[in-house]
């Protein structure tokens, strides 16, 4: 010990030693843990000697538990685990081995589900396998999908493995309850809008970006309520960047519904020189007949998409077009070749793409407010959506997945239903044809 301890005691064979300082009234305990390779210091709080080596024997059972459990006597808080992971991950994307989506689901669902469900309190090293199971299990529930609640399961497995482990605030990996996935769990059919929903979310839209009806409050608008729950009004500058957030987002919506791109990795993408847009006669949406004036279309996905490269072709010019006249009325700015479609144009991030944190804040306050409440619509309902009516309107799945970048058995795996769908009215129609025909042969 050093020249400033004052007194010691050496209890289990000197695994244990209570000290007193000699500039301090109270005594210390002190043990090493040899697995961890760290000395565990604590004040025992007391004047009494006597006191301080019952509190110290006490605790050192405590830690010797620990230990025999495979328990990390040094470790974090989740929420702090969760920091250290972001910012490990940061650095992945920096060196090009993982996207910046992808850090982001991860993160996202790491906050929100995960330490929503623990805490963020929670010790790292608390977190037992029966509480592991419990979680599983009311995310299945919640999910009603097993192949989701895996993926879950993948995401929480590399949060423990690359980091946790790895750092050593856990000895090993949690044990996850094993499931079956089912046919039906796996391949069904999409949830995504109807016509009706659809048409409802699209008028809904109209009113939702005018500045008149964006709140001035940030409880309003969904900002962080402040520390003592008084409403407080957004700064000039943060209604202005909500107003523009609004337009971002309808016409986001537009465009992923009108060519089935993903969301967000995709669109968010995209810069302006990706894109190509001509005006050609083409049917009217919803499988009415009439021929009508488009414009189509045509942006290049990049190749460090999770397909590769594909040109995409889509009834969206008309949306590009008004965004582009947005911001050239609204911010006196042309939008240049290397710029993001989709740009922050206030604050810091002037000129950056569109925040993703605003995104799914918005998409979830939109779906609430338009009331589309049936099930709990995510952003890839756009992509179902375009992909359910393009089955429905009888076009070539080919021509369906090499647009949207997947292959035909991935298509029929997740839409079979409504192509089946699709493919039953054909039946039906052609088998009334037949039975007319035969109907006049007979007569």
């Amino acid at each position: 010990m050093a020249t400033w301890v004052d007194e010691k005691i050496e209890l289990f064979e000197g695994e244990l030693i209570v000290f007193k300082r000699a500039n301090s009234p109270n005594w210390y305990m002190r043990v090493y843990v040899k697995k961890e390779g760290k000395h565990f210091q604590k004040s025992c709080r007391t004047k009494s000697k006597w006191n301080a080596i019952e509190f110290a024997k006490n605790r050192y059972k405590d830690l010797q538990q620990k230990v025999a459990k495979d328990e990390k006597v040094f470790t974090i808080t989740l929420g702090e685990a969760i920091d250290g992971y972001e910012a490990q991950e940061e650095e992945r994307v920096k060196r090009g081995l993982i996207g910046e989506t992808f850090k982001y689901q991860k993160l996202i669902y790491l906050r929100t589900k995960f330490a929503g469900y623990f805490g963020f309190d929670k010790q790292v090293n608390q977190i037992s396998d029966e509480e592991i199971e419990n979680f599983v299990g009311e995310r299945i529930k919640i999910l009603k999908r097993k192949s989701t609640a895996r993926q879950e399961i993948s995401n929480i497995k590399h949060f423990f493995g690359t980091f946790l482990i790895k750092r050593g605030f856990v000895y090993r990996m949690p044990e996850f309850p094993a499931f079956r996935i089912r046919y039906k769990d796996s391949a069904r059919r999409e949830d995504t809008f109807s016509i009706k929903e659809w048409q409802k979310l699209y008028k809904y839209m109209r009113e939702w970006v005018k500045k008149k009806n964006v709140g001035k409050t940030r409880t309003a608008v969904g900002y962080y309520a402040t520390q003592n729950g008084k409403e407080k009004k957004l700064f000039d500058w943060e209604w202005q960047m909500e107003c523009h957030r609004r337009v971002m987002m309808r016409e986001l919506i537009l465009i992923c519904a009108n060519t089935g791109i993903r969301v967000p990795k995709e669109i968010f993408s995209i810069k302006w020189g990706d894109i190509k847009v001509i005006r050609e006669s083409v049917a009217g949406d919803f499988n009415k007949k009439k021929i009508v004036e488009k414009l189509v279309s045509f942006v290049n996905i990049g190749s460090d998409m999770k397909t590769g490269m594909r040109v995409n072709t889509g009834l969206a010019g008309e949306y590009f077009k008004r965004l582009k006249q947005y911001y050239r009325d609204e911010f006196d700015y042309s939008p240049k070749d290397n710029d993001f479609v989709f740009m922050e144009m206030y604050g810091r991030r002037k000129f950056q793409v569109f925040d993703r944190y605003a995104f799914y804040r918005l998409w979830k306050e939109l779906m609430s407010s338009a009331k589309l409440d049936r099930i709990t619509f995510t952003p890839y309902c756009l992509r179902g959506f375009y992909i359910t009516q393009s089955i429905l309107n009888k076009i070539d799945l080919l021509l369906i997945a090499k647009n949207c970048g997947n292959s035909i058995d991935t298509i029929m795996k997740h839409y079979e239903f409504i192509n089946m769908e699709a493919q039953t009215k054909e039946l039906i129609q052609r088998r009334n044809v037949e039975e007319e025909i035969s109907a006049e042969v007979i007569l």
